[in-house]
């Protein structure tokens, strides 16, 4: 086991970075271009009339379709021959990329992979990439064989350009209409390497495998903790632990870059990929944390996967609180109970002055970093008082309710048989 964990990288370092919508989210995107002044699009008995022009998009549209299908069949099969014959030839620069993809995602292992255009946005010229090249937004969907439970939604932007009657891939990364940020897929990223354990997968860089494997053996150290306390756990997670700064898009806590941070997964719930459910996470360290993470950090990120599904509904001070119980309670387990007494006596007199329980929209408030640890002492007050499971019942009812304050009173009374004063009462009696 690496590092002795100071106290930041305990209590405030770690947090969940919420970097999705709600569990049940419509897609973002552009309206349908309105038509064309004087284009003829007059109904009839058979339906409407439409333009030349119209018909020369619906066409191009459905060749794009085409190419995008032939992408995932090719990669699916892992046939790189097919699969860059749907790329630019003239673009070196591309394909050579692609074959780079082609060999991450294999290496990786898909069990299922496809592209999907979003209807709803209209392709945009890009001239200077080629004589009628136009932009479209993809929805790239990617299931990891025996990691993810379902398929997991990324946003791509393609331009594609017409060579002999075929449109092809000519830019992979349009930041106009991929609107993704910085962030990148991890197989986005040049070359990989891929470490596997017993439900976990670690992506790291060229060159440090080594890490990689040793990451594996604390993620199979945390996992089982986590799955006894909450009752739940992902059957498989991914790890991202990459040198590259794209791999992270700069997720803080409090003001402080975040040590590793919990990504939802997002996957569709109809057949247009409007919708969405949260399905998973996955575990993206910070590149400069990569080398010094372990199965602390990775208990707490791993809790937040865990209750992520449930829904979004649960106060700050419960959703940080439960993974810092989980993160204290690995640090026990591996022989660190001298520091978390020491951590808990601190915290104890930051109970003493405590008026409210820490609010969601300045979570840090009063107590900056400590607020961590004050909510981790509220959960675990919570948990020696009334049991696990009174708590993850509590836990799941919030979580998968709405995000109102009236509810959660309730709830604190229905489980604890407590208002929030006689909480907080009781916290600074116990402190």
């Amino acid at each position: 086991m690496t590092g002795v964990w100071g106290r930041v990288w305990i209590a405030g370092a770690t947090a969940l970075a919420i970097v999705a919508g709600g569990v049940s989210c419509a897609a973002a995107g552009r309206d349908e271009k309105s038509k064309a002044a004087g284009a003829s699009v007059t109904p009839s008995a058979t339906g409407p009339v439409l333009s030349a022009e119209e018909i020369a998009e619906q066409k191009m549209l459905a060749a794009i379709d085409v190419t995008l299908k032939a992408r995932a069949t090719a990669l699916q099969a892992g046939q790189l021959p097919q699969y860059l014959a749907t790329s630019d030839p003239k673009n070196a620069k591309l394909v050579q990329r692609d074959k780079q993809v082609f060999a991450n995602l294999r290496q990786i292992g898909m069990k299922q992979v496809s592209y999907l255009r979003q209807v709803s946005f209209s392709p945009e010229l890009r001239p200077k990439l080629g004589k009628n090249a136009r932009a479209v937004r993809i929805k790239m969907l990617t299931q990891i064989a025996g990691i993810d439970p379902a398929p997991r939604l990324t946003q791509l932007g393609y331009t594609f350009v017409e060579r002999d009657g075929r449109w092809l891939v000519v830019d992979d990364d349009d930041a106009e209409s991929g609107d993704r940020g910085e962030g990148r897929e991890p197989w986005e990223l040049g070359e990989i390497e891929v470490s596997r354990g017993r439900g976990v997968l670690v992506i790291s860089s060229p060159g440090e495998g080594e890490n990689g494997r040793r990451l594996v053996r604390e993620a199979e150290a945390a996992v089982p903790l986590v799955r006894a306390t909450a009752k739940r756990a992902q059957a498989g997670i991914l790890v991202v632990a990459m040198a590259a700064p794209r791999s992270w898009s700069g997720f803080e806590t409090g003001g402080h870059p975040a040590g590793a941070v919990a990504q939802r997964n997002l996957t569709p719930t109809n057949a247009e990929a409007t919708e969405f459910k949260v399905t998973a996470s996955r575990i993206v360290i910070n590149p400069t944390e990569r080398k010094e993470a372990d199965r602390a950090l990775l208990a707490h990120e791993f809790a937040h996967a865990a209750m992520s599904p449930l829904g979004e509904g649960a106060p700050t001070w419960l959703v940080e609180g439960y993974a810092e119980y989980v993160q204290y309670k690995m640090l026990e387990q591996s022989n660190f109970s001298d520091f978390v007494d020491r951590e808990r006596r601190e915290f104890r007199r930051e109970l003493k002055a405590l008026v409210v329980l820490p609010i969601d929209g300045v979570f840090h408030g009063d107590y900056d970093e400590n607020s961590y640890g004050v909510a981790w002492l509220i959960v675990e007050h919570l948990v020696k008082t009334y049991g696990q499971t009174t708590v993850n019942a509590f836990y799941t009812e919030l979580a998968k309710g709405a995000d109102d304050p009236v509810l959660r009173d309730k709830a604190l009374v229905k489980y604890f048989k407590l208002t929030e004063p006689a909480l907080v009462a009781a916290l600074k009696k116990a402190s």
